[in-house]
């Protein structure tokens, strides 16, 4: 145990002495998901009063009157006539309107006759400013001429509505929000602990490599197991030690940023608690040391920085997938999922922040990633021990 803690003391004391890793495993970790928050909620702010303050130029054919001063209304609205249709596609495309609004030439005949007429609305799909702000106005003209046919024809509203429906949420407001962003939580943490076990791992086997230390390492009297083990775990710690610094970066920034809706900050705040926080560092860490040893294992061979980030980048896309799949909808944490590497851990951070994980399924989560971790250790080992690929 000595020398294990030797070998960790050595290998911290190497990495830290690098005012570069200072920065990118404790600094920016720590501040980079308040930044991202408060960078969010201003850009969206700057955006939403951008896109309202700006001309919509509407492009009418046959419109009627009461719909003209509807939309001459906002006076922000800028409109163009014309007597029939015309290639609207490539007006729009131009720049000369942004959409048209076409009403068929006997509309005043079919309103009068309780007929349902027909409005086409020409549109660039992208532009959702445009076609939000064209949609309220006719969802609203429509609510006007149904007003006037119920008092034409004398009839009440309530004859009208057959029901209405009156959706009760059974869950909690906490377990909603858990469902719908708990699987961005850990998409947030373990890429951050992806490339702090990737930077770590190959400075302390390649890095040593070229700096051609690694032979006065392996002569010292200890085992190369012990050596192993100790770069391992000071590569996980330089990957743990950023995602917890995420976490704590984002409980700050909950708490200190404004502009988040208070309910929301409620809910969020009750789904980081000390247990869920606690559950989900405690997966954290075996994968973080299966990360380690699994990237040892594919560096053990490069004799050059580069040749050993082209071998281990790529596998950012085995992560990535797994993580994507955790956030789609339809995917929740079974006993058909709960072995997947990665794919376990986003379902898992799920049902935590919810507060509707099964402790059988957690307990199974765990007790793989623990698994994982001995066995990336132990590759690693076998490769580690291979003296003409760690001494070339």
């Amino acid at each position: 145990m000595s020398h294990l803690l030797l070998i960790i003391k050595k290998e911290l004391s190497e990495l830290l002495r690098d005012k570069k890793t200072i920065i990118n495993s404790i600094v920016l970790p720590t501040l980079l998901v308040p930044i991202l928050i408060f960078g969010a909620i201003k850009v969206t702010e700057m955006i939403d009063k951008k896109e309202g303050a700006k001309t919509v130029k509407i492009g009418l054919v046959n419109a009627p009157e009461d719909f003209v001063s509807l939309v001459k209304q906002d006076t922000l609205n800028n409109i163009t006539h014309y007597e029939k249709v015309v290639d609207f596609k490539s007006l729009i495309s131009e720049g000369t309107i942004q959409t048209a609004v076409v009403f068929p030439t006997d509309w005043q005949l079919q309103m009068d006759s309780l007929r349902t007429g027909e409005v086409q609305i020409h549109r660039n799909g992208t532009k959702d400013n445009v076609n939000g702000r064209v949609t309220k106005m006719l969802a609203s003209y429509n609510a006007q001429i149904k007003e006037k046919r119920i008092a034409r024809l004398q009839v009440s509203v309530e004859k009208l509505t057959p029901f209405k429906e009156n959706y009760i949420e059974v869950s909690e407001k906490k377990e909603l929000i858990g469902k719908r962003i708990g699987g961005f939580i850990p998409y947030l943490f373990i890429l951050t602990m992806w490339g702090g076990c990737l930077l770590a791992a190959i400075d302390l086997v390649t890095g040593e490599k070229e700096r051609k230390t690694i032979e006065t390492t392996l002569s010292l009297p200890v085992s190369k197991f012990t050596v192993l083990l100790g770069k391992a775990i000071v590569a996980s710690l330089l990957g743990f030690i950023p995602a917890l610094l995420n976490l704590v970066g984002l409980i700050a920034g909950l708490k200190l940023i404004d502009g988040i809706p208070a309910s929301l900050k409620l809910a969020i705040n009750e789904m980081l608690n000390f247990q869920s926080v606690t559950m989900i560092m405690l997966l954290l860490i075996p994968f973080s040391l299966f990360l380690a040893g699994f990237i040892i294992a594919l560096v053990a061979g490069a004799t050059t920085f580069k040749e050993a980030q082209s071998k281990a980048t790529p596998i950012i896309m085995l992560i990535i997938i797994p993580l994507v799949l955790a956030m789609m909808p339809g995917i929740e944490l079974s006993w058909a999922t709960v072995l997947v590497p990665v794919l376990n851990i986003g379902l898992g951070v799920k049902e935590i922040m919810a507060g509707t994980i099964d402790m059988l399924q957690y307990a199974a989560i765990l007790a793989s990633l623990v698994a994982f971790a001995v066995a990336a250790i132990y590759f690693s080992y076998k490769k580690f021990s291979d003296e003409n690929a760690i001494l070339k």
